[in-house]
């Protein structure tokens, strides 16, 4: 969705990474797949989730952004809660993986309207974007 887009080119092609996984959890889902298939997905949401975050949080510090440590914490704060869905999952059955493209979805709409459009506008500012 164009509503999404930062207009920073490798923080977009993260954020589309991370809604297709969320897409393909979400139709594995309801599709009612295989457990290692929505298990795998769930690992992979957290992988691409910790490298976005990474990248994220490297451009803003190279830029001297003045909000790092808060945008900081709500990646932190994501992590902690995908480990937890993650072992949710494990213990339980797939109706916690149900509730992951929602969570997810949710999260990362709100972040990038909220969080990551701070940060573009502090570098279109600078006229670094």
């Amino acid at each position: 969705n164009a509503r999404y887009s930062t207009g920073i080119r490798i923080i977009d092609e993260q954020h589309q990474e991370l809604f297709q996984i969320v897409n393909r959890l979400r139709q594995l889902v309801a599709e009612a797949g295989d457990r290692t298939a929505i298990e795998n997905l769930l690992e992979d949401l957290l992988a691409c989730s910790e490298r976005h975050f990474a990248s994220d949080e490297a451009h803003m510090a190279k830029v001297g952004y003045p909000d790092l440590t808060q945008h900081r914490a709500e990646h932190a704060s994501m992590l902690t809660s995908l480990h937890e869905l993650l072992g949710r999952f494990r213990e339980s059955d797939q109706a916690m993986a149900m509730m992951v493209p929602t969570f997810m979805e949710g999260w990362l709409r709100h972040h990038i309207s909220d969080g990551d459009f701070g940060f573009v506008t502090f570098m279109k500012a600078r006229n670094l974007v």
